[in-house]
């Protein structure tokens, strides 16, 4: 993980104003998906998810350990009670039952969110395809995303697009879609711009608006949720006034690659 200067650490956790739990003898372990979720989290360095989780957990009192798995592991790792907790969920209807979220009114509250995570179409520049926010019109095969992204799936479905999500990664999507093998991508907007940077991609182009801006969590599981809950309400609350800091703003972009 990224080691970020001390004094940056230092007045970080300043600005949160919370005050530490007295020496838990427990900790706090946070799973982190293998793909990297640009600007929030990667799998070999600190995002801005990482170092969130990190200063609001100690704010908290905790000590936390973060572990690498498959996005989908990551769920049922949690699901199942082997971590306590995962960096970058998106709000989905399948995980209330065993997933806790910051709640306002019964609703996740996005002033406690890590970020957004904003997913964009990608297609080639001489594929005639028009997107409105609601309608992608000029469509004639399935839109491909990355395996797993469940709220990608989602919102293609509510729109009536048919979709699929074979491969794996961004790179193998743009790949194929330079290639011809159909018509768009949806892939998050940090990798898009990436890839439009290189020349093997030039061809390729960024539809606008975006296709769908999500808040990402920090989520819990029920059981450490409900034996913990003084730690797990301060590290949501540090991860919301670390955001809302001067700070912060200064900070952020340089967590971003």
């Amino acid at each position: 993980m990224l080691k970020l200067p001390f004094f940056v650490s230092r007045l970080l956790l300043s600005c949160v104003a919370l005050p530490a739990l007295v020496a838990p003898v427990f900790g706090m372990t946070l799973c982190v998906s293998d793909r990297p979720a640009a600007p929030l989290t990667f799998p070999d360095h600190d995002g801005q998810g990482q170092y969130l989780s990190r200063t609001a957990a100690r704010a908290a009192g905790v000590e936390p350990s973060f572990v690498v798995l498959p996005w989908r592991r990551c769920v049922e790792a949690l699901r199942a009670g082997q971590v306590d907790g995962v960096l970058g969920v998106q709000a989905f209807h399948a995980y209330k039952d065993f997933m806790r979220f910051p709640l306002k009114n019964g609703l996740p509250d996005r002033s406690y969110a890590l970020g957004v995570d904003t997913w964009v179409f990608v297609t080639r520049a001489d594929v005639s395809l028009r997107w409105d926010g609601r309608t992608l019109a000029g469509l004639n095969t399935p839109v491909f995303y990355p395996s797993g992204v469940n709220v990608v799936r989602m919102m293609l479905d509510e729109l009536g697009i048919r979709n699929s999500d074979t491969a794996k990664t961004a790179l193998q999507l743009v790949q194929m879609l330079r290639a011809g093998r159909f018509q768009a991508v949806v892939i998050r907007e940090s990798d898009a711009l990436g890839f439009l940077d290189q020349e093997e991609f030039k061809a390729l182009r960024i539809l606008a608006p975006a296709f769908l801006l999500s808040d990402a969590y920090l989520t819990f599981g029920n059981d450490y949720a409900e034996t913990h809950p003084a730690v797990v309400a301060a590290t949501w609350e540090a991860i919301r006034r670390v955001r809302a800091s001067r700070e912060w703003g200064e900070l952020a972009p340089t967590l971003a690659k």
